[in-house]
């Protein structure tokens, strides 16, 4: 009798990374979180990731073993054409990685996409037609407003193909938003299910770092204009007595200057490590997400929700994601209009003042510590792996 014979093997969890982004925005700390939730249920997690990925200290046990063709480089319509030929090398690349480190090695093993377009997709589809798909399932994190794009009919197109080819049950859709859950799941057909955001560990935060004389706040993240930068911008050229002793940080590619009395601007690395960042979110009391609308719609911040876990006050625009959030936790005076500066530098003064809207802040906290978190996405995890096995 062989080793694992007569006993059920553990759950596999694949997380499929096509592109690493060289290690900017979510992903490291992301899946990092994912690999605490699966270690939890004592299943096995494998992390692949593109060869020669371009990102320095690597995660050990991470596997670099996919195609790293870049499919969601800029081009022309005959440069998008030619990637077809990318596709296929990532599907050949998937497919060989499922032959040798997942196929037959448990009762069912889960590939895990968190980030993904359509070729992506495709390349996984192409993959599951050379592999036996009996003790497999798909689960696929949409993180966007996939239902207004104009590829959206492709990826309905690619969740039905991909579906087709799995068990009956075994095809899942997630979201990380409420919002996105509703919209999808009218799109799709097919119902979409809300996952809590796990890496908001932020505990090496510092919440009273500051003296109480100066108001630091902090636009975090790569400055991109659906991320606020006209509206930074504004803030930082305008002059005004209410401006005294509040400190505006952002990142040197910003490029931007201070004036005179003005706010007193400080900018620093455009990368930051995980310990820099959180060195900074310490040091904040306002963390500033002027994310546009439409854009922010359903669409998650995990800086807004790594701003709450901290306990510190974020501003956001009306009618995002981030706004429908406050309003459930009864925070409207946190959704403020950006276009007169001197209105929003009389709004972070009032609010880091009301001991009423911080201890509002302190109840959603306490709320968004028991949702996202990783003991909690473990929970879900195993709630929808439950539902496959019945």
């Amino acid at each position: 009798m062989s080793q694992d014979e007569g006993q059920t093997l553990s759950p596999i969890f694949v997380s499929l990374i096509p592109n690493l982004m060289e290690g900017e925005g979510h992903i490291l700390p992301y899946h990092q979180s994912v690999n605490k939730a699966v270690n939890k249920l004592g299943w096995k997690h494998k992390i692949t990731v593109p060869i020669d990925n371009k990102v320095d200290n690597l995660p050990s046990g991470w596997d670099a073993c996919l195609n790293n063709y870049d499919l969601e480089e800029e081009g022309n319509i005959i440069q998008k054409f030619l990637r077809i030929q990318g596709t296929w090398q990532l599907s050949i690349s998937i497919r060989n990685y499922l032959q040798t480190n997942v196929i037959n090695q448990s009762e069912l093993s889960v590939i895990f996409l968190e980030r993904f377009i359509h070729l992506q997709l495709f390349a996984l589809y192409l993959a599951l037609l050379w592999v036996p798909t009996d003790q497999l399932s798909v689960w696929l994190l949409y993180r966007r407003d996939t239902h207004k794009d104009k590829t959206r009919s492709i990826y309905k197109f690619l969740n039905a193909l991909i579906k087709k080819q799995l068990p009956p049950g075994k095809f899942k859709l997630l979201t990380d938003s409420d919002r996105l859950s509703e919209s999808l799941s009218s799109y799709f057909k097919e119902t979409v299910m809300v996952m809590p955001i796990p890496h908001t560990d932020i505990n090496h935060c510092n919440i009273n770092a500051l003296d109480s004389s100066h108001i630091l706040c902090w636009w975090p993240g790569s400055p991109r204009e659906e991320k606020g930068l006209k509206i930074i911008n504004n803030l930082v050229n305008y002059s005004g007595e209410n401006t005294k002793n509040i400190n505006l940080v952002c990142a040197e590619k910003t490029q931007l200057k201070s004036v005179e009395n003005g706010v007193n601007l400080k900018l620093i690395d455009n990368h930051l490590t995980r310990e820099q960042y959180y060195h900074w979110f310490g040091l904040s009391q306002i963390i500033l997400l002027p994310y546009s609308f439409p854009a922010y719609e359903g669409r998650t911040s995990g800086i807004f929700t790594e701003c709450i876990m901290a306990g510190k006050t974020p501003l956001v625009t009306k009618d995002t994601w981030m706004a429908y959030e406050l309003t459930k936790h009864n925070l409207p005076e946190l959704i403020i209009d950006w276009q007169e500066p001197s209105q929003v530098f009389d709004t972070i003064r009032k609010v880091i003042k009301s001991d009423i809207i911080q201890d509002k802040i302190k109840k959603m906290q306490q709320s968004y510590q028991q949702f996202h978190s990783v003991d909690n996405y473990a929970c879900v995890i195993n709630q929808i792996y439950q539902e496959m096995m019945i």
